[in-house]
């Protein structure tokens, strides 16, 4: 039996969403593979979507970032969070290599843990990243860095990365200069599920009716322009993680539906979304349209923004027009887009997986 330590982060569930179709690739080609998810991402999400042997384990991975609604990272918070994560760094890396040694596990994998990496490490083992962004990036963006302790933290997580077997960088991913040994392979994102539930007829649509889904991540918003979108004829929303009154009867909450993300994403219109990896770069895979706003602040945003130009139909919608619901010029340009020239990059999931294979065998 091969064993599979996976380190994931929990800062939504894009970084988990990931690692799933590379593990089960990885899975195909070694049946008797297990895996142990190390990640505070919950069980339901790997569900029907993770195949094979595989247990989870609860433990905090990394902080990422703390936001405040989808569109907002709270930067103050986010560096406290650190701090904190890292008072006694050493010993916990220690502790975390242990429970890898009681494990018996052969190969480490972390998405984009430093933690996990430098635990891998600690315990002897190849130890490979996968990611398309890396925390010290994205904490760099964050300024200032003024104070001794975030310099500390931040030599922290990069002499971590710096030890990594090896990274592989996910398209289209940002520079990750703190790995030294790193390979590129294309975009990996999730296998639409099987039809279960035919959304349109649930909710009654006509055949002329738009279905957008707005779907920003697991960060819920605390306000959308409700009133706004109801005055929108010829289009149906679904939302999530606001209450939508009974009268508002071109809104719907996705919660209510009981189908699938992915099943509402390949049942959409179009997306109304952030540049966040997972969303965008299945979105433009099954083809469908894009409306982005952007969050500014996130060093991966334009990668995924020129990718969604590049290869499918997207349109940007400014912050303000977003919160005061004026979607409509949005909603009407991008369908009127021209199909891309240009087919999305193959899904990096086999080569991913022929990497792996190459540090199992060593």
């Amino acid at each position: 039996m091969v064993k599979i330590w996976c380190s994931i982060s929990s800062h939504g569930y894009g970084h988990a969403a990931q690692v799933i179709p590379i593990l089960n690739e990885l899975g195909q080609r070694i049946p008797d593979a297990e895996v142990i998810l190390r990640t505070t991402v919950p069980r339901e999400f790997f569900e029907h979507k993770l195949h094979g042997n595989w247990v989870i384990q609860e433990k905090q991975q990394d902080i990422g970032c703390l936001q405040q609604g989808p569109l907002e990272i709270d930067i103050d918070g986010t560096w406290k969070a650190y701090q904190h994560f890292h008072q006694g760094w050493a010993d916990n890396v220690k502790k975390e290599a242990e429970a890898i040694r009681d494990n018996e596990i052969d190969l480490v994998i972390s998405n984009i843990s430093h933690f996990g990496i430098a635990a891998g490490i600690e315990a002897g083992l190849p130890t490979v990243a996968i990611a398309s962004l890396s925390w010290d990036q994205i904490l760099l963006n964050l300024r200032p860095l003024h104070a001794r302790w975030q310099q500390d933290i931040l030599r922290e997580i990069q002499e971590a990365y710096g030890q990594a077997s090896h990274l592989i960088r996910l398209f289209p991913g940002i520079d990750m200069p703190a790995f030294p040994r790193s390979s590129n392979v294309g975009p990996s994102f999730l296998s639409l599920p099987t039809k279960t539930s035919d959304i349109r007829t649930i909710l009654s649509l006509s055949p002329d009716d738009r279905l957008v889904l707005v779907a920003f991540g697991g960060v819920p918003f605390g306000h959308l322009p409700l009133n706004a979108l109801q005055a929108l004829e010829g289009f149906h929303f679904i939302v999530s993680g606001v209450p939508v009154p009974d009268a508002f009867t071109r809104i719907s909450c996705w919660e209510s539906l009981n189908v699938p993300f992915l099943e509402a994403l390949s049942q959409s219109d179009l997306v109304m979304t952030k540049p966040g990896y997972s969303t965008i770069v299945t979105a433009i895979h099954y083809g469908t349209p894009i409306i982005y706003v952007r969050r500014d602040n996130f060093v991966e945003e334009a990668n995924l923004v020129d990718y969604a130009h590049q290869y499918g139909r997207a349109y940007e919608l400014s912050r303000e027009d977003f919160q005061s619901g004026s979607w409509e010029h949005a909603l009407m340009r991008v369908m009127e887009h021209p199909l891309p020239r240009l087919s999305p990059p193959q899904n990096g999931a086999k080569k991913a997986t022929d990497i792996l294979k190459t540090f199992l065998n060593k």
